[in-house]
């Protein structure tokens, strides 16, 4: 269980315990701690691919607004769900916000 939630000005990046492989242009995930697997559509493995290092969760969903076009709010709302759950899966970590990327 993730120890902070995640909000506009967390930190993320990819967990040590995740392996991902490209299958036909989207992400699947391994998380070799809890022997399962995830298959990420368009959406999903664009966030996963964002989070190759730390990265403030405002940027992420930015630069997500640069690629997807949505109503206002939902970009950020998807965003925050799907590291939600990325984090209950122990996927990604949450790091202390003011690090490199968090500025």
């Amino acid at each position: 269980m993730r120890e902070a939630e995640i909000g506009p000005e967390s930190v993320v990046s990819w967990s040590g315990g995740a392996v991902a492989t490209e299958v036909n242009g989207e992400v699947v995930l391994m998380n070799l701690e809890r022997d399962q697997c995830h298959g990420l559509g368009e959406t999903g493995s664009e966030i996963w691919r964002s989070m190759h290092e730390p990265i403030q969760v405002a940027k992420l969903v930015e630069q997500l607004k640069e690629v997807f076009e949505a109503a206002p709010g939902l970009i950020e709302s998807d965003v925050l769900h799907t590291l939600n759950q990325f984090a209950e899966e122990g996927l990604i970590q949450i790091l202390p916000s003011g690090g490199p990327s968090g500025k």
